[in-house]
């Protein structure tokens, strides 16, 4: 089983930021970019602004040699509500779930690290935070039947609404952290 700690907590962070980049582009669907400027748009959409914004909600996880594994980003902002997200067109569609589920999250693992509790664990430690702060739900927004649904239902995560983004069904995973 790997550690989960918070990025802040590393005393080499930069490595560790170009790992969980590393990672990122590797679980990523999309591998191809019209330019190196859509490649970094893409990064910062869905990675850059976390590591920014929230970098007190970006864990990771260590193997045993202490190299990162996987990691997940995180915020507890309600992304319908907080301009930074604006650019992300579902989170309007959405609005009504995210009063209720605002904190979000994006978990990524390296393919070696998939399958052993992993990312399970990451998401926990993500949710602890987020009932600390006494925020009442937290989300995630993939693709209609895609493979992950099946991991986030299983750490209690339900779909809740559905959009079409990008020509694309996505369907709002929500935890209820109240009870």
């Amino acid at each position: 089983m790997a550690d989960i700690v918070r990025l802040a907590s590393l005393r080499d962070q930069s490595a560790a930021q170009a790992e969980i980049e590393r990672i990122f582009f590797a679980a990523s669907g999309t591998k191809a970019f019209a330019s190196e400027a859509a490649r970094e748009a893409f990064r910062e959409r869905w990675l850059g602004r976390y590591l920014v914004h929230d970098a007190g909600h970006v864990f990771v996880a260590l193997d045993e040699v202490q190299r990162v594994v996987g990691y997940l980003v995180g915020s507890l902002d309600d992304p319908a509500r907080t301009a930074r997200f604006g650019d992300i067109g579902f989170f309007a569609d959405f609005a009504e779930l995210t009063a209720h589920f605002p904190a979000h999250l994006h978990v990524n693992l390296d393919a070696a690290a998939r399958g052993a509790g992993v990312g399970g664990s990451l998401v926990e430690a993500f949710c602890a935070q987020v009932r600390a702060a006494g925020l009442p739900g937290v989300h995630v927004v993939t693709g209609k039947g895609v493979r992950n649904v099946a991991f986030y239902e299983r750490l209690k995560f339900f779909e809740r609404g559905a959009a079409t983004f990008n020509g694309h069904e996505v369907v709002f995973l929500g935890r209820d952290l109240l009870r």
